[in-house]
């Protein structure tokens, strides 16, 4: 395969990918294909950073295959979980405006993101209104409907954060499963701890009575929603 060919049946495969996620569906051929051609593949290794906190950055990113999660720094030390990005989420929208990022975003698993240089983004959207606007219907509904926080901080107790952290993640990239519904997202005791604000100490023990009463099951490669009905009365206080 010449070195044309190969870069033609990537781009195709690229357009592909991506029109099988609603949000790009949407979109006319030309500005994903133009989307598309303006970026390269970047494949991430487990815990390899495609944005740092704190430091600007050239591109945005848009997961094509594996998932990220976005954390930012605490004073204690540790870091808090913010997000987590699945295949078609835009990545680092923010750096469009020349900020530097304000968290860090690695890769959960072996990833495929599309590198999309900011400089070519605007270059092509200033060229070409009608492509800005339909870029940004994708890029800005995410942000409006806060598709990727996980925990959003309403509830004061930490056993209803955790209840709504696995619904969402359950509405976001559940897959059924038998009778439940199986989350692929490998978060270790440490990862919930951070993303409800607690102590792993406490997330050890509600993850612990939430296996023994049937409610989710922690597995080796994600965890198993077996009472969605259990979680939504935690949620509402009726636990």
């Amino acid at each position: 395969m010449t070195e044309t060919s190969t870069s033609t049946f990537v781009t195709n495969s690229l357009i592909e990918a991506l029109a099988a996620d609603d949000r790009y569906a949407r979109l006319p051929a030309p500005s994903l294909i133009t989307l598309v051609v303006a970026g390269t593949p970047r494949s991430l290794r487990p815990g390899e950073a495609i944005l740092e906190e704190g430091q600007p950055s050239q591109s945005v990113f848009i997961v094509v295959r594996g998932r990220l999660k976005m954390t930012r720094a605490l004073t204690n030390g540790r870091s808090a979980l913010l997000a987590l990005f699945s295949p078609g989420d835009p990545v680092g929208i923010s750096v469009l405006g020349g900020r530097a990022s304000e968290a860090t975003v690695t890769a959960l698993e072996s990833s495929v993101c599309l590198d999309v240089p900011c400089r070519k983004l605007l270059a092509a959207m200033s060229a070409d209104p009608q492509l800005l606007g339909d870029l940004l219907s994708v890029f800005t509904e995410q942000v409006a409907e806060c598709r990727n926080c996980l925990v959003e901080g309403t509830f004061s107790r930490v056993e209803p954060r955790l209840a709504q952290l696995f619904l969402k993640l359950g509405d976001s990239v559940g897959q059924a499963r038998g009778t439940g519904e199986f989350i692929p997202v490998p978060l270790s005791r440490l990862d919930l701890a951070d993303m409800a604000g607690t102590t792993i100490e406490t997330a050890i023990r509600i993850m612990s009575r939430w296996g023994k009463s049937g409610i989710v099951d922690t597995r080796r490669d994600g965890f198993l929603l077996e009472d969605r009905s259990a979680l939504a009365a935690i949620c509402h206080g009726r636990n």
